[in-house]
């Protein structure tokens, strides 16, 4: 068996090494394409793996070559106490690479991804299945899922740098990991291959390569899908505070969004049931009301009290993962209680609403705002440059 290092793989996207939390400036003539690598399955017992065309399979981590291919039918890969197993192959490793060569198609779980799949052998003994694909690849696969394809081209094309720039920003954060991205909502969502779409495909193309810059850095441009008529400011959910995503900005473009008014009814039952364990010395609830609000008008602090006169505070951006965020659909809300053990919750708007708010995008664009004035405006003081 011949073996030889792969020097095509995982191109080091140097210009991307941060000097702070948030962002270094890229150099003008960083000229080679970004990868990214994305988690699409995690703690899992196997996958299944198959490649329509010539392969060769690396270790990940000193890209030896371990084997070639001309094809591969549908096999698992699972994992061993000695390393990873596929098709009677045993890699005495815990990361392996698989390489497309000449485009070869390469399917996961039954769905389609473009370049090369990395499996890794994680701490707990699972399987973690990583695509790693260029960058404006990347992109094409997310944006079906992250905003409608029927929409005006400008709304998508905001989407598509606002992406992009999550993406970039994440590439560092993570860096020291196995992978930049979940293909999840935690994440961006990411269906491969098969979620390209032509107008989609458009908005990438026409956007290639740019990027959102505040100051000169990369910043993680957030967005969600209707803000309900004020954005929020990045601060009250995470550690950043920076002009792009400061919020309290007035949005009277997503009126038309069919979740700028929402309501959810939840029993004090289901809604103790749900806290779980970190309010455990709560009985039995008997009231939950506002004690503090942001200043956009959304709840920052709730307190929960039981049959017993016991309370406890919780912040209303944890309270709304305990609920559901489907149910709970954003902090911008207000409660009524509905006799002795139900609560009802009247809300506006759905998401954090920390920076693009996506039905806003598509009322500007209706407007006739191009994608620049569109990202302009929710990333206020923000630049586009091209990487």
């Amino acid at each position: 068996m011949s073996i030889r290092i792969s020097k095509t793989f995982f191109v080091c996207a140097a210009a991307f090494v941060l000097a702070s939390w948030w962002g270094e400036q890229v150099p003008a003539s960083a000229k080679e394409p970004v990868k990214v690598r994305v988690a699409i399955f995690k703690d899992k017992e196997e996958a299944t793996l198959s490649v329509a065309g010539p392969f060769d399979i690396v270790d990940a981590r000193t890209r030896v070559l371990l084997y070639h291919g001309d094809d591969l039918a549908a096999s698992r890969v699972i994992v061993v106490p000695d390393g990873l197993k596929m098709k009677g192959l045993l890699f005495y490793t815990d990361a392996i690479s698989v390489v497309a060569r000449r485009k070869a198609a390469i399917t996961v779980n039954n769905r389609r991804y473009r370049e090369d799949i990395s499996f890794f052998k994680d701490a707990k003994g699972k399987l973690l299945v990583v695509n790693i694909l260029d960058l404006e690849f990347y992109i094409k696969g997310v944006l079906y899922h992250e905003i409608s394809h029927k929409w005006p081209i400008e709304a998508i094309k905001a989407q598509a740098v606002a992406a992009r720039t999550y993406a970039v920003y994440q590439k560092d954060v993570m860096k020291l990991k196995d992978y930049d991205l979940t293909a999840d909502t935690s994440s961006q969502v990411y269906g491969g291959y098969a979620s390209e779409k032509r107008k989609t495909n458009r908005a990438v193309n026409f956007t290639a390569g740019q990027v959102l810059f505040y100051e000169g850095r990369i910043f993680p441009a957030y967005f969600h899908a209707t803000c309900g008529g004020t954005t929020e400011d990045a601060s009250e959910l995470w550690n950043i505070d920076i002009k792009a995503l400061d919020g309290e900005r007035s949005c009277s473009f997503c009126m038309d969004s069919p979740h700028y008014y929402w309501k959810a009814e939840i029993d004090f039952k289901t809604m103790r049931s749900r806290l779980g364990e970190p309010y455990g010395s709560l009985g039995v609830l008997k009231n939950i009301k506002v004690i503090e609000r942001t200043g956009t008008g959304r709840v920052r602090a709730l307190e929960l009290t039981d049959d017993k006169g016991r309370s406890a505070k919780i912040q209303a951006k944890d309270f709304r993962l305990f609920m559901g965020a489907n149910v709970i659909r954003s902090t911008n809300l207000t409660i009524v209680l509905n006799g002795s053990d139900k609560v009802i919750f009247n809300g506006k708007g759905w998401g954090h609403g920390v920076g693009l708010c996506q039905w806003g995008a598509r009322g500007m664009s209706l407007q006739d705002y191009g994608y620049d004035k569109i990202l302009q405006f929710y990333y206020p003081g923000s630049v586009i440059a091209e990487i």
